[in-house]
């Protein structure tokens, strides 16, 4: 009876070991932390959005928007000091085509010797921004065949195209949905489908609500990658009945597409 008495007591000690919570972890005062270092990315305004870059298009608006934690930091944009800033985030409206600007990112923080023992006070990273005419040579001019990926088998081009017809350089995408023309442009003898006007930048597009009378409403972002792939995330409302199309009136529920092109003469 004893030994049955003694061998239950190490069966109950055994299983309330095992399901004593085990012990956290010791507090690591550096979890999560990191050695200080200067970052910062260079966008190019497109309509109401804007994307990474190191080509623009003057006249345009482009962001540097530093990355990371700072206590305090200074901009130099352009080799001197007429375009310094301790803003975070620092905006440049460039009215003409400058070239290559130098920017150059100085940040300061308080070094975290505890974590890093060589860590430093200051950070220094400079960058090159390409400033480039707003023309007919933006890389994201051209013709691009590819596909819906919902239907990745019905190819289809879509067009970028740049037009100063009028005296100033304007973008518009053609064939986005699929066989819708655009805008019906017309000229002293010869009528032109140019498309539907976007917001360009360098190698992105923004289009947001544009219509016609012969096309669904379409907005979405369009980017090119590695300077020859095209990826387009846009919703489109469906285009009416027809031919012929009715006048089109914006209001009925949209679809979301995503088209992906190479570029092709």
């Amino acid at each position: 009876m004893k030994f049955k008495l003694a061998l239950l007591v190490m069966s109950v000690t055994l299983i309330a070991a095992n399901c004593r919570k085990k012990a956290d972890p010791p507090f690591n005062p550096c979890k999560d932390k990191t050695a200080f270092k200067a970052d910062f990315v260079i966008e190019e305004s497109v309509g109401d959005t804007s994307y990474i870059t190191d080509k623009a298009l003057a006249p345009g608006y482009v962001y540097f928007k530093a990355k990371g934690d700072y206590d305090s930091l200074r901009w130099f944009i352009g080799g001197g000091t007429q375009n310094t800033s301790t803003n975070k985030t620092h905006v440049l409206y460039f009215t003409q085509a400058d070239g290559d600007v130098e920017v150059t990112l100085i940040g300061y923080r308080k070094p975290n010797t505890q974590c890093f023992p060589n860590d430093k006070s200051a950070d220094t990273l400079k960058k090159v921004v390409s400033i480039l005419p707003r023309d007919q040579t933006a890389a994201i001019v051209g013709r691009f065949l590819g596909y819906n990926t919902n239907e990745p088998s019905d190819t289809f081009s879509v067009y970028v195209n740049a037009d100063n017809s009028v005296g100033i350089w304007q973008y518009f995408v053609k064939n986005l949905p699929k066989n819708c023309p655009g805008y019906v442009q017309v000229s002293d003898e010869h009528p032109r489908n140019i498309g539907l006007s976007v917001a360009s930048g360098y190698s992105a597009f923004r289009i947001k609500d544009a219509a016609s009378t012969v096309c669904a409403s379409v907005t979405g972002f369009g980017e090119l990658k590695n300077n020859d792939s095209l990826i387009i995330n846009y919703s489109a409302i469906p285009m009416p009945p027809g031919p012929p199309f009715p006048p089109f009136t914006p209001g009925g529920e949209r679809t979301q597409y995503k088209f992906i092109g190479v570029r092709k003469p």
